[in-house]
């Protein structure tokens, strides 16, 4: 017979028996320290960006320094090899192959059904982004000036925060957060994984410069993207541990009343 599997990896037999172990085989006491320790974080960060926003919807120039930073890595003379990843990062990030690279993830997700991983990066991305838009169309901060810094792309509103920086930290981190489950984790094959995980968190990391090193957007926009993209992913994460810790549930529920049913003609 077959075992039955919950939505964590573990049989629903041994989630029985380890009640004090989440679904990622943690501590459950510790997890809830640390889960409450992050919603403290989450509530301060959303703090900032809210004033962070307020305040540049109100002082839209560059902050003292911000100019100065920007030259300074626009200074740097970079190997061709550095300069292409860089630029790379940016342009991979565009419109047009973002939207690429979200509809081929999201169907490959529908084709080896897995309907919540599907659903959660679908709307962490949508959502995410679409916020992130709200928040510089109310800004309304106005690009860097190629007067003060060299500008590959002259473009003229909604710096802060920046849109580019924002998608990768929702896009790649969804999908980093799926591949660090544990029912992904214990895939006979998850160190094929290992090169995308890589590449992921070089791109989060390579975003924030890469649009400095553009002159597309000041430091404080891309960090503006950074905190946005991680409050919204945060957010989303919470949300699709609680539905799949209801579907844990119900899945018990459905073994329990199973073996009820097995078991009552013995007992009569």
């Amino acid at each position: 017979m077959s075992e039955t599997y919950d939505t964590g990896g573990q049989t629903l037999a041994e989630t029985r028996t380890d009640e004090n172990r989440t679904l990622g085989g943690e501590d459950v006491h510790d997890t809830r320290v640390r889960r409450i320790i992050e919603k403290v974080l989450w509530v301060i960060g959303l703090c900032i960006l809210a004033g962070a926003a307020y305040f540049f919807h109100s002082h839209k120039g560059p902050l003292p320094g911000e100019v100065d930073f920007s030259r300074a890595v626009q200074a740097i003379h970079y190997p061709s090899w550095a300069l292409a990843i860089l630029t790379f990062f940016s342009t991979f990030n565009d419109i047009t192959p973002s939207i690429i690279e979200v509809s081929v993830v999201f169907v490959f997700f529908l084709l080896i059904r897995w309907w919540k991983d599907a659903l959660f990066f679908l709307l962490t991305i949508g959502l995410g982004n679409g916020l992130n838009i709200l928040i510089a169309d109310y800004v309304v901060r106005p690009r860097p000036s190629g007067k003060l810094i060299h500008v590959y792309t002259p473009l003229m509103f909604n710096s802060f925060p920046s849109g580019h920086t924002e998608h990768d930290v929702v896009f790649y981190g969804s999908l980093l957060y799926i591949t660090f489950t544990k029912a992904v984790r214990e895939w006979r094959y998850h160190w094929i994984l290992i090169p995308f995980q890589i590449f992921a968190f070089a791109a989060i990391l390579g975003i924030g410069y890469s649009r400095v090193l553009e002159g597309e957007h000041w430091l404080t926009d891309v960090l503006g993207g950074y905190l946005s993209g991680m409050l919204w992913l945060y957010l989303m994460i919470s949300l699709y541990r609680w539905v799949t810790a209801l579907q844990r549930k119900h899945q018990l529920k459905k073994e329990q009343k199973h073996e009820e049913t097995v078991t009552a003609p013995v007992q009569s």
